[in-house]
């Protein structure tokens, strides 16, 4: 459902949103960047890019850009049980709790 100001016109979030939407289709068939995204994993992962970060203190073994997926997805659907995997230090499960 579209919402409108007064005197028409998408309201600004929604406007937001759906540039949002067409600049993320837009990324997916940039072939150049899939790439270099393969080169970014391949070269990072030799430091172990992934253990770099936290979440609220706590080391969480994940990218930045898959921290922040998880959220908006956990937002989003917002599931009544959240079952976290795998658990190292315990970021993941602060990430999901939060």
């Amino acid at each position: 459902m579209t919402t409108t100001k007064p005197g028409g016109g998408m309201r600004e979030i929604e406007r937001f949103e759906q540039q949002k939407r067409d600049m993320i289709r837009a990324l997916g068939q940039q072939a150049d960047l899939h790439q270099l995204g393969r080169e970014f994993m391949r070269d990072t992962g030799k430091f172990r890019y992934t253990y770099h970060f936290t979440w609220l203190g706590r080391p969480i073994i994940q990218l930045p850009q898959d921290i922040i997926a998880i959220q908006e997805l956990i937002w989003s659907i917002q599931p009544r049980v959240v079952i976290e995997t795998g658990v190292a230090h315990g970021g993941g499960l602060v990430l999901n709790a939060s």
